[in-house]
């Protein structure tokens, strides 16, 4: 909630942040910033890498810089929801839990994805007709401002250079006194009053797990029929999102036929993630961490900036389970001085299972800030 309340007052993003921590860098936490150095994230890497992982960190992330009524997620998994990680199948459903969460699609229904498609086409085409002329920082900088420009005023209050005064019912000018009894508004400010009763409007990150799998869907997948309409609206984004207010993160695999595609090359912060270590050195890597001079670990790339530079981190991990087990709380028994040389008795330790994953904590932590700050939940697209 405190990182929230900075980030309200954050002057310099009055349109709200988008920043992510990716994990461990060479000088502590590594953070992309989706609206200073985006507006887009490609993620790259082979398979077992590490890529969906690092798109729930990002996912989580995000949700613990920004409130869910100035930031809202869309989640698609594009192999059917069938991820690696934290279990089979699970892909980033584990999101779902986060308030900032609007929708979430799995690429395995024709119609459900044609509606989505359809669906963030037409929020695109919503946000743009807000927004007209401006962009979505200027928009939240002054959208309290009347949308159109009033005349001077003289000392008895008509507009320089007019004929009659409007009457005592029009303080604003903004009514017509036309020769009938009929009242009519100026379209000037039927569209400030408009303006004036929209609802905030939050970011949007979409965020796509395995992209080849929209780019090129395998034969026999049950969303390949759908596929083309879910890209085209993916695409969309890519080009007018930054304007917009709305960000894609996605991963992909190296090359490919997704290189050639919008979001691939309209995506300003990429990350490629190293191939993982085989067989036992790489399981002792990844447990590590990946230890320096090692073999890689899943996670393990470099963050590749508009400007060219490139730094090497390693990715952090949101699905680990944390084992809870007994303490060894202290306890204090009587004891005779004759066995004062005796070794200490070590208490066993009890397994009690597996416990929760730091990604349920978080999202919990963030329901309860939610509701604590009254937060109003952004619609689903679906």
């Amino acid at each position: 909630m405190a990182r929230w309340a900075d980030a309200a007052d954050d002057t310099a993003s009055p349109a709200g942040r988008a920043r992510a921590v990716l994990g461990a860098g060479p000088h502590g936490p590594l953070t992309v910033d989706l609206v200073a150095d985006g507006p887009h994230l490609l993620i790259e890497g082979p398979a077992g890498s590490g890529r969906t992982e690092l798109l729930r960190t990002v996912a989580a992330s995000l949700a613990a810089a920004e409130r869910p009524d100035r930031l809202g997620m869309v989640l698609i998994d594009g192999r059917d929801g069938v991820g690696t990680g934290a279990g089979h199948g699970e892909g980033l459903r584990v999101c779902t839990d986060i308030p900032h969460v609007t929708t979430h699609l799995v690429a395995n229904d024709p119609v459900r994805m044609r509606e989505f498609a359809q669906s963030l086409t037409a929020e695109l085409k919503r946000r743009a007709e807000l927004l007209g002329l401006t962009d979505f920082a200027q928009w939240h900088s002054g959208h309290e401002t009347p949308g159109r420009i009033v005349a001077q005023r003289t000392a008895n209050g008509r507009p320089a250079g007019s004929g009659p005064a409007a009457g005592p019912a029009d303080p604003t000018g903004d009514i017509e006194a036309p020769p009938s009894s009929t009242l009519r508004l100026r379209p000037g400010g039927a569209a400030r009053q408009r303006a004036e009763a929209a609802p905030p409007l939050p970011r949007l990150v979409v965020v796509v797990d395995d992209l080849d799998a929209l780019v090129s869907p395998a034969l026999g997948s049950p969303g390949r029929p759908a596929a083309g309409s879910v890209l085209r609206a993916l695409e969309a984004v890519a080009r007018e999102g930054e304007r917009l207010g709305v960000h894609l993160v996605a991963t992909a695999g190296a090359g490919g036929r997704t290189a050639e595609t919008e979001p691939a090359r309209r995506a300003t912060l990429r990350v490629a993630l190293d191939a993982p270590a085989a067989g036992r050195t790489g399981a002792i890597a990844a447990e590590r961490g990946g230890e320096p001079g090692g073999e890689p670990a899943p996670g393990r790339g470099r963050l590749t900036y508009p400007d060219g530079r490139a730094v090497g981190f390693q990715g952090g991990r949101v699905t680990g389970r944390i084992p809870r087990t007994a303490t060894q709380r202290p306890t204090v028994v009587p004891l005779e001085w004759q066995r004062m040389g005796d070794p200490p008795a070590r208490r066993p330790v009890r397994e009690l299972g597996n416990g929760p994953t730091d990604l349920a904590l978080l999202a919990s932590a963030v329901q309860r800030a939610a509701r604590e700050v009254a937060a109003a939940q952004v619609p689903s697209l679906l």
